[in-house]
């Protein structure tokens, strides 16, 4: 979810296919995923930052009247510039003087640029090979990734990868949501996807040695579809994924309809939508009566409840399911909120006026009276049972500071303190923390995203090795701290079989 999402992934995508330096010399470009969004970057800068380009130096916006299949706005754009890289604006794209490094934001209105990632320059970005209890394993998506997502899926930059088991005592699968999502870029047409949903069965013992991607839901034409497409409508520029969890064999999905994008670690919504799927992740059916709308500017569907304030900070969700009920942490959009606990009996998912709040003391029926169960900033959570630590775990990215986690003994808490497994100052970028469910033993596995790729990765830490707050008995001696360090930055592009070096 990170604010330059649309930037990102269309560059990440353009990176797999062809140097920047070729496509600026290049007489033209045709329709597809990284004409559209190079074009809408460079008329972007054009208006934001003031740089003098001349028209069509870094493109223009494309057809304003056209779409793609998913609702993406340009399907044609001009050349993305001349062969003269003298200009001051491809310099400081090419020497990173634009940008911080570390965050961003991109916003179809507005338009800002804070951080230029090296892929912009024709680069894959990298991944960072980590000394200590915390390691990036795999990548799971995109250039060199063992599970081929280009050619098989057409997912060449994509972001996210909520997890969750599937339900199915037969066939026990991990089913696995991501966010916008890029395509191929020597594919004619638009690739350009709002999200995707892959399925994955390893076994938790076996995750040392990578994750493998058996399906994903697919459309007509083989390629990884937009499990819940945005609307096509002015005004939503996105649909995305926030939680995905699987009751009595059906699979619910949080989804947000994204408004715009702001300045970094901010995006407004215009509602927190609910979909269900009974065939295991492959088709969905929006359910309009469990929205949460913010705004009247996209309508959430027929039986939709008002527009209610109330629900400004639910627009995002991580779910659990313990003691017979579904629990589900909300948060605002963007990455600046603190979590409210609700809860419903399982068999009630469906219906909102069996929904209760966490007041701090007890269960409440209006969201109104709900009271945080931790402090923020919170974004980008997953909530689990641990059976290794006998409590439950929460992971997040805590704002612009790092991924964290947490413990508690129930699921309103009270939470411990925080203990950073990747902090930003060692790695800027890096957000999402999405937990294995299966992964219940010393080794904790996970998903995150790094915008230096964007693309996503499989990481472990072994929590035997850090000092986690909460995690031991006052009667046990205390776990020394143990610090994890960069060792180097590997292009993703030298990875085999989308493995991370170790050292």
């Amino acid at each position: 979810m990170n604010p330059l999402r649309r930037l990102t992934s269309a560059a990440v995508a353009l990176a797999t296919t062809v140097p920047l330096a070729t496509v600026l010399s290049a007489p033209a470009v045709s329709a597809g995923p990284c004409s559209e969004m190079f074009g809408n970057f460079g008329s972007l800068l054009e208006h934001r930052t003031g740089a003098g380009m001349a028209a069509g130096s870094l493109g223009s916006l494309g057809s304003a009247g056209s779409a793609g299949p998913d609702g993406s706005v340009g399907s044609a754009s001009r050349a993305l510039g001349s062969a003269d890289r003298s200009g001051s604006l491809v310099q400081q794209l090419e020497t990173g003087s634009l940008g911080n490094i570390i965050s961003g934001s991109l916003n179809p209105v507005t338009g800002s640029v804070y951080g230029m990632p090296p892929w912009i320059t024709g680069e894959q970005g990298t991944v960072p090979v980590l000394r200590g209890p915390t390691q990036f394993l795999q990548l799971v998506t995109g250039p060199t990734s063992p599970t081929e997502s280009i050619n098989r899926f057409g997912v060449a930059g994509t972001d996210l990868g909520i997890m969750w088991d599937n339900g199915d005592a037969a066939d026990p699968q991990i089913l696995m949501a991501f966010g916008d999502t890029m395509g191929d870029c020597t594919v004619p047409g638009n690739q350009w996807r709002s999200n995707v949903l892959f399925r994955s069965s390893t076994p938790a013992e076996a995750l040392g040695d990578g994750i493998t991607i058996d399906s994903a839901a697919t459309g007509p034409d083989g390629l990884a579809k937009s499990i819940v497409p945005r609307s096509h409508l002015p005004g939503e520029v996105t649909t995305i994924p926030t939680a995905g969890i699987s009751v009595d064999g059906v699979q619910y999905l949080r989804f947000m309809s994204v408004a715009q994008w702001g300045q970094p670690g901010s995006w407004t919504t215009n509602y927190s939508g609910l979909a269900y799927s009974e065939d295991n992740g492959e088709n969905w059916e929006v359910v309009p009566a469990m929205a949460r709308p913010i705004t009247d500017t996209v309508p959430a569907g027929d039986g939709a409840p008002p527009v209610d304030a109330a629900w400004r900070g639910a627009q995002m969700s991580a779910f659990l399911t313990a003691e017979g009920y579904l629990y589900e942490y909300l948060t605002p959009s963007g990455r600046q909120g603190a979590p409210v606990l609700a809860r419903v009996p399982e068999a009630d998912v469906l219906d909102p006026g069996d929904y209760e709040y966490w007041d701090g003391t007890g269960w409440v029926p209006d969201v109104r009276d709900a009271e945080t169960v931790m402090p923020g900033p919170v974004s980008e959570m997953s909530v689990m049972w641990n059976a290794h630590l006998g409590k439950y775990t929460a992971m997040y990215s805590q704002g612009f500071d790092s991924v964290v986690l947490r413990t508690a003994d129930h699921p309103e808490g009270p939470w411990s303190r925080s203990t950073s497994l990747i902090d930003y100052s060692m790695l800027p970028g890096v957000y999402g923390a999405f937990m294995h469910p299966w992964a219940q033993g010393e080794d904790l596995y996970y998903l995150v995203t790094t915008w230096n790729a964007y693309n996503v990765f499989l990481v472990r830490t072994k929590l035997s090795e850090i000092a986690v707050h909460g995690f031991h008995r006052a009667s046990e001696p205390a776990v020394p701290a143990t610090t994890t360090e960069v060792v180097r930055q590997v292009p993703v592009s030298e990875l085999v079989d989308g493995k991370v070096p170790t050292s």
